[in-house]
């Protein structure tokens, strides 16, 4: 008997920075692999299941868990259960995990507890060596994690499952050979919704991005070519980018649109626009269908592909907003994290943007460990440039190392912080003026949160200068037709509306 769990949700209750929970496209994609091979499993969504109850988190008062106690967890989880998955993408869900599978284990001696995702793939030996998992899977899990539960069926050890990584009975830890990536996607079943309360979470609006309406996540392809030394990407997928093929993505959103009524997408992708010619397809054939959705895009994009055709091409076939990431205004910072970014060709595919009705964005990054005043002064000019031509939103956020990057690797090796991953709990709540982490080696915490705060003044001054008609027309557009436009949007409905809804009651929608 196989049981998957999804762990609870985090959600600021404070401050500017958005965090909001999304359904676990990871488990659904996992779930519906077992079914399509004979195997059937128990979902327990911790987080969707309870999208409207609160709790409390560690007694700070910025963040609350979002979801079911573990009690009521464990109420769930059916007896007899063999083989146990989890997967977390984020490090500072850790804590989270760590506590639900404690209780959990201590009920199931017995069972083979697996764990999987971006932050497993990352620090495998430090989940294992804490005791409460068996074996972790390394990056794409679909096809590790079925050989895992057939070798268990079958009574047979794992020491040549490609992809894993565990500790030998003398507590050694061994890494097998990475498997290899999977090819063929376009065929792979659509992700089990059904499963993972996936219409609480469309009810809730409890995707990432904007509101769209009645929205759901979808994935249109896997990995990144490119190498930014702050990602975690090349460790969990490596640098090969796989895309679906046009038809493929747009017959299951036919399906899901059908099937949940929805009338939007959030594409969960690192990064979707790479292959141009692709994408090109992808926009026809959802043209050709006519089936009245829309989608966003709110990971950060390569303007690389981006051209005329392109973009008023991505506009025909429903794309409302996406993002670009220049990440810094400094060359010499862009340099060093590997950014490989040609700023004339950013500019040009904004300004050509700005001729369409899509609503376009920029995420910045500070507190890199090079940054100094003068490349804040030189971001502080991208920011203002970016406002002049049209950009509709910034987010601006502090450095933080994630797990499995090559800058992780870089400041763990110079003990800029320790591997026990106490200090990764507070990665969530890094626009706090309460957090003092700082990776920079010239600017502290203060200092980048003033510039933080600075860089999001000039931006918006200066957009809502020259171009007041937006602001009147998002709002209204929110008020009459509940639309958010703009990024800018969620955060004034996030603040002022639905937080003061999540701190209401104990139990308050949201």
């Amino acid at each position: 008997m196989i049981t998957l769990i999804n762990h609870q949700g985090l959600k600021v209750v404070k401050g500017i920075q958005i965090q909001t929970p999304a359904p676990p496209i990871g488990l659904a994609y996992i779930g519906a692999f077992l079914k399509k091979h004979g195997y059937s499993y128990t979902a327990i969504d911790a987080c969707g299941e309870a999208l409207d109850q609160k709790l409390p988190y560690d007694n700070d008062k910025q963040i609350m868990i979002q979801g079911l106690t573990t009690p009521q967890i464990l109420q769930r989880v059916p007896k007899g259960t063999k083989i146990f998955g989890f997967t977390w993408p984020f490090s500072h869900c850790w804590s989270l995990v760590e506590k639900m599978v404690s209780a959990i284990r201590k009920e199931n001696p017995d069972a083979i507890f697996v764990a999987g995702g971006e932050h497993p793939t990352a620090m495998p030996e430090h989940v294992l060596k804490t005791g409460l998992f068996d074996v972790v899977v390394m990056g794409e899990g679909e096809e590790t994690f079925l050989e895992i539960v057939r070798k268990i069926e079958a009574n047979e050890t794992w020491d040549g499952i490609d992809g894993i990584t565990y500790l030998d009975k003398e507590g050694k830890f061994v890494k097998n050979k990475p498997r290899k990536r999977i090819q063929d996607i376009n065929n792979f079943p659509y992700p089990d919704w059904d499963s993972w309360s996936i219409k609480e979470y469309i009810k809730y609006r409890q995707v990432a991005g904007i509101n769209l309406g009645r929205s759901m996540p979808i994935l249109g392809s896997r990995g990144c070519p490119y190498a930014c030394t702050f990602c975690s990407n090349k460790n969990m997928w490596t640098r090969r980018y796989i895309m679906r093929d046009g038809r493929s993505i747009v017959d299951e959103m036919e399906y899901m649109e059908n099937k949940y009524g929805v009338t939007g997408f959030t594409f969960m992708d690192s990064a979707f626009v790479i292959n141009r010619n692709k994408t090109l397809d992808f926009c026809k054939e959802l043209i050709k269908r006519n089936l009245n959705i829309s989608y966003q895009l709110p990971s950060g994009t390569r303007c690389e592909a981006f051209d005329e055709e392109l973009i008023f091409a991505l506009e025909r076939s429903g794309l409302r907003n996406f993002a670009f990431a220049p990440e810094s205004g400094s060359e010499m910072i862009r340099k060093v994290i590997k950014k490989q970014i040609k700023m004339d060709m950013l500019f040009e595919a904004i300004k050509t943007t700005k001729k369409t009705k899509m609503t376009v964005g920029c995420y910045i990054v500070i507190g890199f460990p090079e940054d100094t005043e003068q490349t804040m002064r030189e971001t502080l000019s991208l920011v203002r440039k970016l406002a002049l031509i049209g950009v509709d939103d910034l987010n601006v956020a502090q450095f933080t190392p994630y797990p499995g990057s090559p800058l992780f690797d870089e400041l763990l090796k110079k003990k800029k912080f320790s591997d026990n991953l106490d200090e990764l709990n507070n990665l969530i709540s890094f626009f706090s003026k309460d957090n003092s982490n700082s990776y920079s080696e010239s600017l502290n915490f203060k200092q980048l949160h003033n510039w933080m705060l600075w860089m999001f003044i000039n931006f918006y001054v200066i957009s809502f200068t020259i171009r007041p008609w937006r602001l009147v027309r998002n709002f209204l557009a929110y008020f009459l037709k509940d639309k958010e436009n703009a990024r800018y949007m969620r955060f004034f409905n996030e603040v002022f509306r639905l937080r003061r809804k999540w701190k209401g009651s104990d139990r308050k929608y949201l």
